[in-house]
């Protein structure tokens, strides 16, 4: 269900246009619920064997108490990859419904969308389209600073930009399915993981650089080939993966990159070509 090329589906579910309504979906409007996972989401208590419904005798189940307690009341159906509470999403769909069909221009529908990048003296600037935030402005939320998890990554290998891989179980060969180009490339020894890695897209902390920008200090990677936000995958999900362990829920709407009114950013990916961003077609980003 999109793991762990969860970004690229993000990306398809608007045409690749990064933004509803376009081209190719006209009379459309969306509700984001990639940052709406279930607070539960992570099922290290479960596996463990700490909860009424799967006891392991001798687990060690320290800190699994709020977690089990929230599963004993209302369980996943099909694990939390369907997550349990309905009304977040539901008052944002309603919310961009009303903007859209009922009253056009009366309330905000949509948080911040890319509509450019620079790189200049170590400093990475992304802008964010200027007319779609209407009166509203980016705002950066409190995240771990220490851990480097605002989920804007910065690509540091030029060869390893990719949409979706596909690995072959039986020979271990990891193919790049899109390249971004709807091309398909082998990278002869890279793994499924690599393309992925915070080693290859590190995460980098993040600043208001004004009302429709923000920046990034980028010095210490030299040159950069791409930028992502909250292109999520596998053990990442919901802006809380890289947080200090702990047994509290992952809180609704964590990611840091929002509206001013608290609609979160919406994933973006591009490449940086001499300089600049260059988003993937028919995407536009070169403001």
């Amino acid at each position: 269900e999109g793991h762990p090329d969860i970004g690229g589906m993000y990306f398809a579910q608007t045409a690749s246009y990064g933004d509803l309504p376009n081209a190719a979906f006209p009379n459309t409007f969306y509700a984001h619920a990639f940052d709406l996972g279930d607070p539960f989401s992570n099922i290290t208590c479960y596996s463990k064997g700490c909860c009424p419904n799967h006891i392991i005798p001798g687990a060690f189940c320290n800190g699994c108490n709020q977690y089990c307690d929230s599963l004993s009341k209302t369980n996943y159906y099909m694990g939390p990859i369907h997550p349990r509470d309905k009304l977040p999403v539901a008052k944002r769909l309603a919310q961009a419904c009303y903007g859209t069909v009922y009253e056009p221009g009366k309330v905000a529908i949509k948080g911040p969308i890319i509509s450019g990048c620079s790189v200049s003296e170590g400093t990475l600037t992304v802008n964010f389209n200027k007319q779609l935030l209407g009166t509203e402005t980016v705002v950066v939320d409190d995240y771990q600073r220490h851990n480097n998890a605002s989920f804007l990554q910065v690509l540091t290998n030029s060869t390893l930009f990719c949409l979706q891989t596909e690995s072959n179980k039986s020979t271990g060969v990891t193919i790049c399915r899109d390249d971004g180009t709807g091309k398909s490339v082998i990278h002869e020894g890279v793994s499924a993981s690599t393309y992925q890695s915070l080693s290859t897209w590190p995460m980098v902390n993040v600043e208001v650089g004004g009302p429709y920008t923000i920046t990034a200090d980028v010095s210490e990677f030299g040159d950069i080939f791409g930028i992502r936000y909250a292109f999520f995958n596998k053990g990442y999900s919901d802006c809380c993966g890289l947080n200090d362990p702990t047994s509290d829920p992952c809180p609704l709407a964590s990611c840091p990159l929002k509206s001013s009114s608290g609609l979160p950013t919406t994933p973006f990916i591009a490449r940086i070509v001499d300089g600049k961003c260059e988003c993937i077609s028919p995407q536009v980003c070169d403001v």
